[in-house]
């Protein structure tokens, strides 16, 4: 029966912060390819310029 001692270099090498950080990362990439897809679906008569331009103020918007 373990006594609540253990070695810290049985943990995993990544840690959950790394993990956290690659999931906030994927929701970010999944949420402007979302977005990329609703202007095209919503606002097709929008010029290429114009979208660019949301799009870039989107992604400064998600930090």
């Amino acid at each position: 029966m373990s006594d609540g001692n253990f070695n810290k270099s049985l943990l995993p090498a990544g840690g959950y912060a790394s993990g956290v950080r690659a999931g906030e990362a994927r929701m970010k990439s999944r949420a402007i390819h979302a977005f990329q897809e609703l202007l095209k679906e919503a606002a097709p008569d929008i010029e290429q310029s114009k979208r660019q331009e949301l799009l870039i103020r989107y992604r400064e918007k998600l930090g």
